[in-house]
């Protein structure tokens, strides 16, 4: 199977008797043949592509079944990989073509085997995505906590200047970040105010932040070292 790039849509080739054509979103990637681990062990596995024994009287014709074309389990399962390999959420249009190839095997008897199939994937992006939404809130939540809304962590903060917009200090340090003069200036501070204390607290917490630059200019910090 090879995806082929038509417009801004994608379209995915799967050779059956003569090409099928199914339009897949424009971030699906190459096709990914394999059964994988899955559910059902041996007994699945060779009753996948590889061979169903339909009994005589059994398997109707595509027509019968409102198919253009018929399908093997391997083209199934390919499809499957594509379209349950990310951690975003799966089209419509993606659960229709998969409903079209478990109605549209070539073998009858294995339409059970590739459903099952469609559904263990699914099971298993799902786990992925509530895994990748757990992190990513569980982050946000840490980071919130850590930095209380400042621009580098609160705790440094409040250790620097105790949350105050406090005027300079013997080292000429000023603001809610305490930065000196020369770091306020080469950060560039002084496009707002000539001094830190002079500036509003968001034109404060921009130069704070690229002095900070996620951790790599904590040492400008003497707080930041007693953490």
């Amino acid at each position: 199977m090879r995806p082929i790039s038509i417009g801004r849509k994608r379209r995915l080739s799967l050779p059956a008797a003569g090409a099928l054509l199914l339009a897949l979103p424009a971030s699906a990637a190459a096709l990914t043949a394999g059964l994988g681990s899955f559910p059902g062990g041996a007994k699945a596995a060779s009753a996948s592509a590889h061979g169903v024994t339909v009994k005589r009287g059994t398997a109707r014709t595509a027509a019968q079944r409102g198919c253009k074309k018929l399908l093997t389990v391997k083209m199934g399962e390919g499809a499957a990989n594509l379209i349950y390999s990310g951690s975003g959420e799966v089209s419509g249009h993606a659960l229709k073509v998969l409903g079209y190839i478990e109605r549209c095997q070539r073998n009858p008897a294995a339409q059970d085997f590739v459903r099952g199939y469609d559904h263990y994937q699914a099971q298993m992006h799902r786990a992925r995505v509530v895994t990748a939404e757990e992190a990513a809130a569980a982050r946000a939540s840490q980071q919130s906590g850590a930095s209380g809304g400042w621009a580098i962590p609160g705790w440094v903060v409040q250790c620097e200047s105790g949350g105050e917009n406090l005027p300079p200090n013997y080292a000429g340090a000023s603001g809610y970040y305490q930065i000196i003069p020369s770091t306020w200036q080469a950060y560039g501070g002084t496009q707002y105010a000539p001094s830190a204390y002079q500036a509003t607290a968001e034109q404060q917490a921009a130069v704070a932040s690229r002095i900070w630059n996620g951790g790599a200019g904590a040492g400008q910090w003497v707080c930041a070292g007693r953490g």
